[in-house]
């Protein structure tokens, strides 16, 4: 690790602390700007500057190091079980003519490199994409150009167990948050009669500085809490509105992690430098204009009734790593998905107790912050809303504006 530098602080909220890590290159690793993290947390400096590490060393994890062991080949010539393919998910022809696709079909016809993990359902080594299960990987064959890589599904942990259950509701997450921008899903308000004091703290946080908080219940038919969070402020005219999601082992932990990100990332819309997030605040800034308000009228068009939440009959995620594991192995089990574990942990994090792993579920929604790669054609998109309750869009009815997801 190279340093942890405190953040600046969000002026009025005391408690909460920022930080940033920066993790060291390893010889033939590129893009070394990768290998950042940041950490927010209202229990001290301590924590946050962890928290930081953590995300830190989950990017440096998904790095292409070298001697990495991989097999170069089509999926029919492969020794051993392997991903299926089919469940993919694909973009809409649409997308792919559009010019402007940043993915390609996938060709099993061409060889690509593949890298095995552990099938979480049968404990059997299990061969995937490489490109599907290391972020970083460089100098990608043209075939390889069917997934968008991106850190969803990385987690790092002393745990192995605990990091399994934090990558699963990581794409859980990501699922969640994809598929109600895409379909503009109605959700229902929640609201929390007893907030724990670190939601408290950030709600009223948030009353003070004239924003207004709608908390939605995102969670899917995979049963991981999930909370969709829209803030807006009348006063801010690069941030009108911000959206967050998260998820937790129940609504209350979830909806406080949206906070913790959402409160915090205003003052990038204020940057000096605009372009220095690029294509990830592009959705973001534009959506957050105060011209765009309308777009979220699917959520705040006051729909339905608000429900108020208590600890009956509330999703929860057991505490106990395992449990949870196994509740979530159900979950997917009982749709038929498969979810691989591909362990990551290089010989530094293992030096430190750690545990990194990279979870591929490709039955679930992918996010993608490229407008014209949204995955439109991915059965899970117009699947997922009639599991949860709610019509269905077709494509050509699907949300058209860019991702707002931060």
């Amino acid at each position: 690790m190279s340093e942890v530098l405190p953040g600046a602080p969000v002026r009025g909220l005391r408690r909460l602390s920022l930080a940033s890590a920066r993790i060291g290159g390893a010889p033939g690793v590129e893009r070394p700007d990768e290998f950042r993290g940041a950490g927010r947390s209202l229990d001290g400096p301590e924590q946050a500057a962890l928290t930081a590490i953590a995300e830190g060393a989950e990017r440096y994890a998904g790095a292409d190091f070298p001697g990495e062991r991989e097999v170069w080949a089509t999926a029919a010539e492969l020794d051993g079980r392997v991903l299926d393919m089919s469940a993919l998910p694909k973009c809409s022809p649409r997308e792919y003519s559009s010019g402007r696709c940043p993915v390609t079909p996938y060709d099993p016809h061409q060889r690509i490199r593949w890298t095995q993990g552990l099938d979480l359902a049968t404990t059997e080594p299990m061969w995937v994409p490489a490109v599907m299960a290391r972020h970083g990987i460089r100098r990608l064959a043209g075939a390889e150009g069917f997934w968008n890589r991106i850190s969803t599904g990385y987690a790092v942990h002393s745990d192995p167990v605990e990091a399994i259950v934090r990558g699963i509701a990581e794409v859980c997450e990501r699922d969640a948050a994809a598929i109600t921008w895409l379909q503009m899903l109605p959700l229902r308000r929640i609201t929390f009669d007893t907030p724990t004091d670190d939601l408290s703290t950030l709600i009223e946080y948030s009353d003070r500085h004239f924003m207004d908080t709608y908390f939605f219940d995102a969670t899917t038919d995979m049963g991981v809490p999930t909370v969709y969070c829209v803030q807006t402020s009348e006063y801010d005219e690069a941030c009108r509105q911000i959206v967050g999601c998260a998820t937790g082992r129940d609504l209350p932990e979830a909806a406080a992690k949206t906070l913790l990100e959402t409160i915090p990332a205003r003052a990038l819309f204020h940057r000096e430098d605009p372009g220095s997030f690029g294509l990830i605040m592009a959705g973001a800034e534009l959506m957050g204009k105060a011209r765009r308000r309308q777009s979220f009228d699917f959520l705040l068009g006051g729909h339905g009734d608000t429900r108020r939440q208590s600890p009956p009959g509330q999703p929860t995620l057991p505490t106990d790593s395992t449990a949870a594991l196994q509740q979530l192995l159900r979950a997917l089990g009982g749709r038929g998905m498969q979810a691989v574990a591909v362990d990551r942990t290089t010989r530094e994090l293992e030096l430190a107790g750690l545990t990194a792993v990279c979870v591929v579920i490709p039955a679930l929604q992918p996010l993608t912050f490229h407008r014209y790669g949204q995955y439109r054609a991915h059965p899970r998109l117009y699947d997922a809303p009639a599991h949860m309750g709610h019509s269905v869009r077709r494509e050509e009815e699907l949300n058209p504006w860019p991702q707002p997801f931060l």
